[in-house]
């Protein structure tokens, strides 16, 4: 009786260990299955191995900054990572309320110009979009990231901002300073080019950029235009409700881009049918620096068959991105949703393509534009062509 009480004593003890060891042992092979745990098994090592061999005992709060701005980089470059005070001021509204220099920038291994607000203090200093700011003021930007580049280059009215730019092949790096001061202007320019022809510039998209492109249209509609060039080369907005309002002036209705989520929930950015200003020819120059809302602009004018687009492939930046804090005050801004044309092209990352490619290369003059040039052939050409 005792040898079965003690049999009895030692099945029981012995089977949660037994159920533990078949259980851990299905749950690892599940767990190995699932990347995320992969990865974070590999990383438990490298740290590790970090800590107890690495030449001298390391800061490892420097060491994890790192490793979590490097894995934040590796997504797209408007995803980041904040420090607390970085973070903080990020979700501030003052910080907005602060003087600039009027540029767009992304990150290119530094930060990089994508355009140049007309009449800034950028302009005045002779900044040009594709210049990288190897460092402002006095701090490289190698580990900067788009929003850190951004709040150090606002600050106090009237106060100095020294620049080093590298420019196109130039072998030094070029001093700058600009001076910081509130900038009030359009980043919308207009002119005839010739007889028939407009040209509409958009350098930058925010809350009010339709309205300043209608104005432009109006006045070019009166002095004669039967066609117009839309260029939206270096231009940059966050928000793809900016490039639809501006996209309905010359698209009637219709999807100008799809927002998915990682979840697959979908959402139609769609056009007005009662905004349409011009509804002759036009054409849309696109490059590398158009991103975010010019990207929808664009994707607009292709889906719609309004118009061709002239020039390069585009930057791949439409995206939403949300603010997460995290626990210790730090935070991260993380891309969560992604436009996709209405034909189902992803725009993150890819860019949009042009219907017609024509580049302009880094050593082409200043009053030498062939991108500009195939647009104003094409819609001669159509004019030509309706006229007969």
């Amino acid at each position: 009786m005792k040898s079965l009480r003690a049999k009895h004593a030692i099945l029981a003890f012995s089977i949660p260990f037994v159920l533990y060891a078949i259980l851990g042992g299905f749950l690892g092979r599940a767990l190995a299955r699932d990347s995320a745990y992969r990865y974070l098994s590999v990383f438990q090592d490298v740290v590790t191995h970090v800590m107890n061999f690495y030449v001298e005992p390391p800061e490892m709060g420097e060491v994890m900054d790192g490793a979590i701005r490097g894995m934040m980089d590796a997504l797209d470059p408007d995803s980041c990572y904040l420090t607390a005070s970085e973070f903080e001021a990020f979700t501030s509204p003052e910080t907005r309320l602060e003087a600039d220099i009027g540029v767009e920038v992304t990150k290119r291994y530094y930060v990089q110009v994508v355009g140049v607000l007309p009449g800034s203090p950028a302009e005045t200093a002779g900044l040009q979009p594709g210049d990288l700011l190897k460092s402002i003021d006095g701090q490289n930007t190698r580990e900067v990231n788009v929003i850190v580049g951004e709040s150090m280059m606002r600050g106090p009215a009237g106060s100095d901002l020294p620049l080093e730019i590298i420019r196109g092949r130039q072998p030094e790096p070029i001093e700058v300073t600009v001076k910081r001061r509130d900038v009030v202007t359009s980043p919308v320019e207009f002119e005839l080019l010739r007889e028939g022809t407009g040209y509409i510039h958009v350098t930058s998209f925010r809350a009010g950029t339709a309205t300043d492109v209608k104005r432009g249209i109006e006045i070019l509609k009166s002095q004669g235009a039967q066609h117009i060039v839309v260029d939206v080369r270096n231009s940059f907005g966050r928000l793809a409700a900016d490039g639809a309002h501006v996209a309905e002036l010359f698209v009637s209705g219709g999807v100008a881009a799809r927002l998915q989520s990682r979840k697959g929930e979908t959402t139609d950015v769609t056009l007005a049918g009662d905004q349409v200003a011009f509804e002759g020819p036009i054409a849309v120059l696109i490059n590398r620096g158009s991103s975010g809302a010019a990207e929808i602009l664009a994707s607009a004018v292709r889906s719609g068959g309004r118009g061709e687009l002239v020039g390069v492939q585009t930057s791949g930046r439409a995206a939403v991105q949300k603010a997460i804090s995290l626990g210790d005050g730090a935070g991260i801004v993380l891309s969560v949703g992604q436009y996709w044309t209405p034909d189902g092209k992803a725009l993150l990352g890819e860019g949009l393509e042009p219907t017609v490619e024509v580049s302009r290369p880094v050593e082409t003059l200043a009053d030498e534009d062939p991108v500009l040039d195939k647009a104003l052939e094409i819609l001669e050409a159509d004019a030509l062509k309706k006229a007969a």
